[in-house]
């Protein structure tokens, strides 16, 4: 394998380059970080929920999830989608107790 270049990124990913040409791309090989297993948690849950929302509430989630997973967006914009997300469960009661704690959860992780 002379000239090849084995890189490591992030948790684990591999990429391997070959002399500039026949790039075999990424080989995915982490775990998934803490805020990306709470936000596959918190769809589930709001999977769950969904038949009991209020067709208001489920346009709410169907608007913020996206934003609450979107890694690329500023904190501040996941934060406000998580608080979006509280509210729209909020007359479920006790019945969205397990998506409040996630979301106090990716609040934390969020840094607010």
């Amino acid at each position: 394998m002379s000239g090849d270049t084995f890189n490591s990124y992030g948790s684990g990913d591999q990429v391997a380059m070959n002399g500039g040409s026949h790039h075999i791309g990424i080989v995915k090989g982490g775990q998934p970080l803490p805020a990306q297993e709470a936000v596959e948690a918190l769809r589930r849950e709001l999977d769950l929920l969904r038949g009991a929302l209020v067709p208001d509430s489920v346009r709410t989630v169907d608007d913020n999830l996206p934003v609450v997973a979107d890694g690329t967006r500023p904190a501040a914009q996941r934060r406000a989608a998580l608080a979006a997300l509280t509210g729209a469960v909020a007359a479920l009661g006790a019945a969205a107790t397990p998506v409040r704690d996630l979301i106090e959860g990716l609040r934390g992780l969020l840094g607010g």
